[in-house]
């Protein structure tokens, strides 16, 4: 039996680390001889965030530790700050808008968001910055009540009731589904008639801000006495058309286009003249016809009656 000396088994040791430290040795004396990269550079473990793009700006209000919690329908996974302004501009009425950081690496969190409410700084706990808060975002896109009237943007109900019986219709052509009272009020104030609209919301929050259905009413007003009364929250609300169309619009239209269909009886009675008279010379012409035929005939006869008598 062989035993391993001290001096070999020291020997041994030294040649395990250099063959561990060789590749480094060789790698960095390769890096000095050709200008490489210095083998102390820190290497980033995590990538950076990349750089967002949007068309919205807000202005930082302040940052927070909490804040108290939106319904679960307005607080939505968010790949960033700037799109979380979007989803603010998309979702009115939002006055201020939260960012929660997520990853800081990736840069993603999530969005709360608190519509028809303003920022109250009582309601929060400061001294860090998991809660980023901004302010209304100003955006180059359109909001979903563009090009309808300016006031759906931010409907305010006339009553909270229960119970409201639907349209005459029975919801045939008068109800349609709705993401929101401002898409509603959008709806109502595109519409030929819409007197007013009642939302009623179907989402956790029993929110008018959220997702719902959406009843219009084309004539009359909003009949308080037809409502129940409500044995919890209200779970119906009423809003007025703050852009109703005119009526008289058709009327007017109709009285524009009467001087034209006029017009065009005359114009049709001079073509009729004029026809009448291309008519008469064209009998005139073939008159004129006639006319010519029985000269002939009588000249041809008495040269006939000539040649007789002289021959």
């Amino acid at each position: 039996m062989h035993t391993r000396s001290p001096k070999m088994t020291t020997f041994s040791s030294c040649a395990s680390i250099a063959l561990l430290l060789a590749p480094a040795v060789l790698a960095q004396g390769l890096r000095q001889a050709t200008g490489g990269v210095t083998p102390t550079a820190a290497v980033p473990w995590y990538p950076t965030p990349t750089p967002e793009v949007s068309n919205c700006t807000a202005s930082l209000i302040t940052t927070l530790c909490d804040y108290k919690k939106p319904g679960p329908e307005f607080a939505v996974a968010s790949s960033g700050k700037a799109r979380c302004w979007e989803y603010c501009n998309a979702h009115g009425p939002c006055n201020f808008v939260i960012f929660a950081a997520g990853n800081p690496y990736t840069g993603t969190g999530t969005c709360w968001l608190y519509p028809g409410e303003t920022f109250d700084k009582n309601a929060g706990t400061s001294g860090c910055d998991y809660l980023s808060v901004y302010n209304k975002p100003e955006c180059a896109a359109a909001t979903p009540t563009s090009g309808a009237c300016t006031a759906t943007a931010s409907p305010s109900a006339v009553a909270s009731v229960c119970g409201y019986p639907a349209p005459d219709d029975s919801c045939f052509y008068s109800c349609a589904a709705s993401d929101g009272a401002s898409n509603c009020m959008s709806q109502c104030a595109k519409s030929d008639s819409c007197s007013y609209a009642v939302f009623n919301p179907h989402n956790p929050s029993n929110s008018p801000y959220a997702s719902g259905t959406c009843w219009r009413y084309p004539n009359g007003t909003f009949d308080a006495t037809k409502a129940t009364k409500c044995s919890g929250a209200p779970e119906q609300f009423v809003y007025e058309n703050p852009c109703p169309k005119k009526a008289s619009s058709a009327s007017a239209s109709a009285s524009a286009s009467t001087p034209s269909t006029t017009r065009s009886g005359n114009s049709a009675t001079a073509t009729g003249v004029e026809k009448g008279a291309a008519n008469e010379t064209v009998n005139s012409k073939g008159d004129g016809t006639k006319a010519l035929s029985i000269s002939s005939t009588l000249v041809a006869g008495m040269v006939a009656l000539m040649w007789q008598t002289f021959n």
